[in-house]
């Protein structure tokens, strides 16, 4: 089976980038890893690759141990996201390149070609030499290379992230289907978070050198292990404010550290938690859909004023200030609101997030 395992990788420069970061990636499976520039996930791609020698660990495909294999017999076809394609080639001989080193038939190999540069329309670019397209153009061209490559393993690194949305929106849907990718392991590497959610079978978010979550991208969504996981999927991002965690009767409310006078309630379900790791201190995350501007029959009315209000056609995001803290609110696409403006918010209670303070893992979990 191709199936993809890293035991253990590590890697550092004048610091660690991987440290004994271990993952098994199945036969078929779409796996995306998810994270912030300059985390260290083309570095991961390359260790995979043979493209970078690691300094501890190995790597497997297919049960085989190549981690000091050189690249080009490793069974793994990348696409870069810097394009590397020989400027002296046209399109044509640059996503056939690799089936040229393998003998295929002429015929097969134009038929494969023509199939691929019209999934991702650039059939009609195939005489032109890189310097002769765009951008976007060029990064099509590197992923049809890799597509006609039938390897054990694909390795995407941010195969989309030039292209424009219609095409990018495009490509997502075609990553789904693409039997290519579902007959071997592919490891895809994003800094988009909505990529991540739609395209993973599983995702993993890349922080501090390992992965800090593995799972289905609707349960690292709703139930993130710590911080810097809920501040890495979602945009806009989460709100995050210092809290109180009290007893007032038979309720635990959260009082804001910048803003006393504001009490939120925890939810039942939270409260049994928190009441076992102890009230105290913690940092409440609140995620900007979970806030409801001027709907009807609040639940637990707070006054705010709007700083900025942004239309974005599907949806608004107001950037407000709750007493003299920050809060960000996404809202229906028909509303409108103007720099000044007093409104009523209310905070879903079961959708708030509850984190340690000094290490953010999240305590409700």
């Amino acid at each position: 089976m191709p199936r993809l395992e890293l035991d253990a990788v590590c890697k550092g420069y004048a610091h660690p980038v991987l440290d004994r970061l271990s993952l098994t990636v199945d036969e078929g499976e779409f796996f995306v890893i998810v994270g912030p520039s300059g985390i260290g996930k083309t570095t991961l791609l390359r260790c995979v690759a043979g493209l970078e020698r690691l300094d501890g660990g190995r790597v497997l495909i297919g049960g085989r141990d190549v981690t000091r294999v050189p690249p080009y017999r490793r069974g793994a076809a990348m696409t870069f996201e810097s394009y590397a394609l020989y400027p002296h080639l046209t399109v044509f001989e640059n996503i056939a390149s690799p089936l040229r080193a393998r003998g295929m038939p002429a015929a097969e190999l134009r038929a494969t070609i023509e199939a691929k540069t019209t999934l991702l329309r650039i059939e009609h670019l195939l005489e032109r030499k890189p310097h002769e397209i765009s951008g976007g153009q060029k990064q099509r061209t590197a992923l049809a290379r890799t597509l006609v490559a039938r390897p054990l393993v694909f390795l995407l690194d941010e195969p989309i992230s030039h292209l424009d949305a219609k095409i990018r929106h495009e490509l997502r849907r075609q990553f789904h289907t693409l039997d290519e990718l579902r007959r071997v392991a592919t490891l895809y590497v994003t800094h988009d978070y909505a990529e991540a959610l739609s395209l993973g079978d599983r995702i993993g978010v890349l922080g501090h050198g390992r992965l800090e979550q593995i799972g289905r991208p609707r349960d690292i969504f709703e139930r993130p292990c710590n911080l810097f996981v809920a501040q890495h999927l979602g945009q806009p991002t989460i709100n995050t404010y210092a809290c109180a965690l009290e007893r007032q009767d038979d309720r635990v409310l959260a009082r804001l550290s910048g803003a006393p006078e504001i009490r939120l309630p925890v939810a039942d379900a939270h409260r049994v938690r928190l009441e076992a790791s102890g009230l105290g201190q913690a940092t409440l995350g609140v995620r900007p859909q979970s806030v409801r501007v001027d709907g009807a029959d609040p639940r637990h009315p707070l006054r705010a004023t709007v700083d900025v209000y942004e239309a974005l056609g599907a949806q608004g995001i107001l950037l407000g200030r709750l007493g003299s803290l920050p809060i960000t609110a996404i809202t229906p696409p028909e509303a409108r609101f103007e720099h000044g403006t007093p409104v009523t918010l209310d905070i879903a209670s079961d959708e708030l997030l509850y984190f340690a303070p000094d290490d953010g893992r999240n305590l409700v979990l």
